[in-house]
Parts: C-alpha cells; sequence; structure tokens
C-alpha cells in the first residue's frame, strides 16, 4: 500500500527560513514517489483533533540537531488505526526511525501491532504514571500485548509509575516474570541510572502523563506529581540513544487544552531531544569485547565471579552472562553504579532479574 494512501491531505503551516531551524531542516512530505535511503527519521501523527499546526510551529522554531534533509515530517495518518498500523510496518522494514505524536494512547497499541510479525524477541519499555495492566479486564496495554503475542517479549521496563495509581497486584504480576518496574522517586534520585535501563530497549512509548501537570497541562488527567521537563528530556535522549530502539510513540496529550502553546513546546522539545538521541548513537551494538577493558568481580548470589566490561568508546558499562546459565544471552548493559555496588558484594535486583529471566 503507499504512503500517500495512509495519510491525510495536509497543508503545512507557515514557516521561517533560518538556516539553522528545523523548518529549514526538516523535508516534508507532499504526496511525492520518496527515496526511502536517504531518510533516517520519520515524524508523524495521528489523531490529533485538529491542533497539529500548533506542534509543527513549535518544532519548527528549534535549531536544527541533525543534517538537512534526513528527518521527514510525514504529516497525520488516517484515522483508522489499521492505517497507522500499515505505515509503521513499512517505515520499520525500511529501516526508517518513526516518531509517533498522538493524543490516543491507542497509538502505542498500534506501534506494537506493527510488531506482530516480528520473529526476534523485542525488549519494550514504557514510561507512564501508571502501570498498564489490569488484574480485572484484559484492556490494558500490557494485558493487549500479553494476548497477541505472549512470546514476544524478552524484557519491559514500566518506567516512573507512581505508587498511589497503581495496584500492587499489577507490579507484582511484572516482577513475577522478571520484568523491571521503577517509581517515579527513584528514577527521580538517579537519573542517569535510566540509560543503562533503556541500553538495549527496541521499541518505547512514552506517556504525557508520566510528566507534571505543570509541565505539561494539555492532558486530561492534571496529576500534580511527576516528571519534570528536563528529566523527561533527558530520559528521552537516553532512549534514543539505544543502538537497537526501532520506534518511539509520545502520546497521552490534547493539545486543544493547551495554554499558551506550553505542551505543544514541550513536546516539541521532546522530538528535538529524540533526534539529538539517535544521532548520537555510538554504533556499539552488537557489543565487541575485544575493545573493552575487563573487571572480575566475585558474587555471592551466584557463587561464582562474574565480569564487567567498560567500554573505551563512550565510558559504558555490561555485564556479561556467565555461559552456564545463557549461552546466548551474554552481555546486558549496566552501569558503573552497578559495577560498584557488585564489588562490595551485592548484585542489583536489576541485573538479578536479567538473569533469572534469561534462565527461564
Amino acid at each position: 500500500m503507499k504512503i500517500t494512501s495512509l495519510l491525510k491531505q495536509q497543508q503545512l503551516p507557515k514557516s521561517t527560513t533560518i538556516d539553522h531551524t528545523y523548518a529549514s531542516g526538516l523535508r516534508y512530505y507532499q504526496g511525492e514517489e520518496l527515496d526511502w535511503s536517504s531518510i533516517d527519521i520519520a515524524i508523524l501523527t495521528w489523531q490529533t483533533k485538529g491542533a497539529n499546526h500548533a506542534l509543527l510551529e513549535a518544532l519548527q522554531q528549534l535549531s536544527t540537531n541533525f543534517k538537512a534533509n534526513r528527518v521527514y515530517y510525514l504529516g497525520e495518518v488516517l484515522p483508522d488505526k489499521i492505517a497507522l498500523v500499515e505505515l509503521l510496518d513499512q517505515l520499520l522494514q525500511k529501516k526508517i526511525f518513526p516518531i509517533v505524536l498522538s493524543p490516543n494512547p491507542e497509538a502505542g497499541v498500534a506501534q506494537l501491532q506493527a510488531y506482530e510479525q516480528q520473529k526476534e524477541l523485542l525488549s519494550l519499555t514504557l514510561i507512564d504514571s501508571k502501570i498498564p495492566f489490569s488484574s480485572y479486564t484484559p484492556n490494558g496495554l500490557i494485558n493487549q500485548l500479553l494476548h497477541w503475542h505472549p512470546s514476544l517479549l524478552i524484557h519491559l521496563n514500566c518506567i516512573a509509575y507512581q505508587t498511589y495509581l497503581v495496584d500492587r497486584a499489577s507490579v507484582d504480576f511484572l516482577e513475577d516474570k522478571y520484568f523491571d518496574t521503577y517509581r517515579l522517586g527513584n528514577i527521580q534520585a538517579q537519573l542517569e541510572q535510566v540509560e543503562a535501563i533503556v541500553r538495549d530497549t527496541d521499541i518505547a512509548i512514552f506517556d504525557i502523563n508520566a510528566i507534571s501537570c505543570q509541565a505539561a497541562p494539555a492532558r486530561a488527567d492534571m496529576n500534580p506529581n511527576g516528571l519534570q521537563a528536563v528529566e523527561a528530556c533527558q530520559i528521552m535522549r537516553y532512549l534514543s540513544m539505544s543502538d537497537v530502539l526501532q520506534s518511539l510513540s509520545l502520546v497521552g496529550y490534547d493539545l486543544t487544552l493547551d495554554h499558551r502553546g506550553q505542551t505543544a513546546n514541550l513536546l516539541a522539545q521532546l522530538v528535538w531531544f529524540a533526534v539529538e538521541g539517535y544521532y548520537a548513537r555510538l554504533d556499539e551494538y552488537p557489543v565487541d569485547k575485544s575493545d573493552m577493558k575487563a573487571y572480575l568481580v566475585d558474587n555471592k548470589d551466584l557463587r561464582q565471579a562474574i565480569t564487567f566490561y567498560k567500554s573505551p568508546k563512550s565510558d559504558r558499562w555490561w555485564l556479561e552472562i556467565p555461559a552456564a546459565i545463557s549461552p546466548k544471552f551474554q552481555l546486558i548493559p549496566c552501569s558503573y553504579q552497578d559495577y560498584k555496588t557488585s564489588c562490595d558484594g551485592e548484585l542489583p535486583d536489576r541485573l538479578l532479574n536479567a538473569i533469572s529471566r534469561l534462565k527461564l
């Protein structure tokens, strides 16, 4: 199916032509035949409630942070979810990185459905004030994913959830599967740890409700607690720096409720940091141990020595899973703090979870 048939007819807002802005660097799809090899990133919107222009205008004013003409603004996809799934599937097949923006959280569902034919196991990161799993109904995002393709996920991160908004049974269910959940307070206390947490993420869904309503007021849920704007932007950069991240969606906002463009400006800045992260990738996947420095640490939990590796290229760390546990998955991302904790005799819970998953 041609891309033209999946997109709405669009009239682009007037934009500046100043050389250093997004307005001059973006390419705008107008129905022409595309040279896919010339595109790195595709920005698209879905079910925007007629508020698409505010977001694009906010983005156009930012300074460009990519090579001109390598990022495409495709515009708005037809409202049918099947159109969004089809378009994402096409982009993924062509190795183009899609950034989806939508008020409707179902955009995240469509993003996941685009992977239904994938044979490789995938790692998913959800950033939300809640954990979209229910013990009582099948409607949660995680419920739907496990129903469609129960063997699709090798790992799931739920980041920045707020305890008073979450059913404890949901946390227990995920932890029983050795998936990882991170409370808002823990994330804010050690934000730099997020880089290691999301380094092997294939798919990311960022719900705007994870951000404090003071920073992003254009949404239905006016929760005063949440990530601060600068924290959200840093997490977005960490996500997109992952060499394996294939797609990203920003959902849950409603720009018809925006006040003086505040949320549109934050969304544009989140996109800016996503693009920044994408072009800051270091091509360290698959990981080559031969160029790294090894550190051997005795561990009482595993009753054997384990090896940490540090990259001289990026100063990032990995833990080697002993071959006796998993001959296939040998390295998992970690941080310098994880290494120091292990030197003190304790392996962090996140790494123990990873080892337990690989044993299954």
